[in-house]
């Protein structure tokens, strides 16, 4: 059995910095730790990267109870600390269900209003993204849903050191023995590979489980085409950016490519759901619990179709599906796991 910290908010409240602390302290006292995220794609995996720390993705299909969470998590660690962004959304809540115990990250400036707080900060997210939210829709739906288990206050952003957990505004994580825990016993062998791989950009972080000598560049693009061209390696992993303007001048053609920034060689239209979500929060979060990955989330053109593919991953542009290959380059649209490449003959690890 290994200890697990669930960390939930909306953005901006500091969970990622909360998250690398946490991970802080628990290796200085000697345990192995390793850091859990829902499945968001490429947002924040590259501050787990930067920082050095074992991650992993837990994907949508793993929400689907306990057990099933366990077979995504890796053994091997004394703790982990997950991060749940947008607990409030159906695809953040299905994973808070899984647990009785979270800890709920909230800024120092909003903790005597927190209900209003995050209320408004779903109103303005809508109205921003003009998703066409239908009738039925209540903004905070899945509030008392969410909120129906114990639930522990971690003030972030504080002037000073608090009673209770707390990160001061100097980013130091205070009484962190007071946070809640989960206990879980992780299911999860990735294999192992003796392949030469380089890999740049932002990309899931099993892909440095699964081959050891995994060379990174970050972000230079530039000089992970140079060493490209020198063909010393086996697979070269193309990871996202924050851009669609980045481009390649060539397909590498003489590796073999896991590319998930697929508008580097591709004009590509993105997918939006224009229709109004016709469903309810609630039902779209028992349809997630309930039914095999693959099975469409809402009709074609609502809000959220982006996940109507195999793999429950979020897709970015208007394809047919989000794992396809072109020669020796397999792209990927979509926070598409490694797993799921091996599994389904993407990805040879031999």
């Amino acid at each position: 059995m290994a200890d697990l910290y669930i960390l939930a908010s909306i953005p901006d409240q500091g969970k990622t910095t909360t998250a690398i602390l946490l991970e802080n302290k628990l290796k200085s006292e000697g345990k192995c730790v390793a850091c859990l995220q829902q499945n968001k794609g490429k947002n924040d995996v590259h501050r787990y990267l930067f920082k050095d720390c074992y991650h992993y993705t837990i994907p949508l299909e793993a929400t689907q109870g306990k057990t099933a969470f366990e077979q995504w998590v890796p053994q091997g660690y004394d703790a982990y600390v997950m991060e749940i962004t947008m607990p409030y959304s159906p695809f953040g809540a299905v994973y808070a269900d899984l647990f009785k115990n979270i800890n709920e990250i909230i800024s120092y400036e909003a903790q005597d209003h927190w209900k209003e707080y995050v209320h408004s900060y779903y109103q303005q997210l809508w109205k921003k993204i003009r998703s066409g939210i239908g009738p039925k829709q209540n903004l905070m739906e899945l509030w008392e849903y969410t909120r129906n288990r114990h639930i522990q206050p971690v003030i972030t952003k504080t002037p000073g050191i608090l009673e209770g957990p707390c990160v001061d505004s100097e980013k130091h994580l205070h009484h962190e023995g007071k946070l809640a825990v989960e206990t879980i016993q992780p299911k999860m062998t990735l294999p192992k590979s003796n392949k030469r791989v380089i890999a740049v950009g932002a990309f899931p972080a099993e892909y440095w489980d699964i081959f050891p000598s995994l060379h990174w560049f970050r972000f230079n693009y530039a000089e992970f085409m140079e060493e490209l061209r020198k063909k010393k390696h086996d697979l070269a992993v193309i990871g996202a950016c924050g851009t669609d303007a980045l481009k390649l001048q060539e397909p590498p053609r003489d590796y073999s490519v896991i590319c998930y920034q697929p508008s580097v060689l591709f004009e590509l239209k993105k997918k939006i759901g224009t229709i109004p979500f016709s469903s309810t929060y609630l039902e779209l979060v028992n349809l997630i619990k309930s039914q095999h990955p693959g099975t469409p989330l809402v009709p074609d053109g609502e809000t959220y179709t982006g996940y109507n593919n195999r793999y429950w991953v979020k897709q970015d542009h208007d394809l047919v599906d989000p794992v396809w290959k072109a020669g020796n380059i397999v792209f990927c649209d979509g926070w598409v796991l490694p797993q799921y490449l091996i599994r389904d003959g993407f990805l040879e690890v031999n």
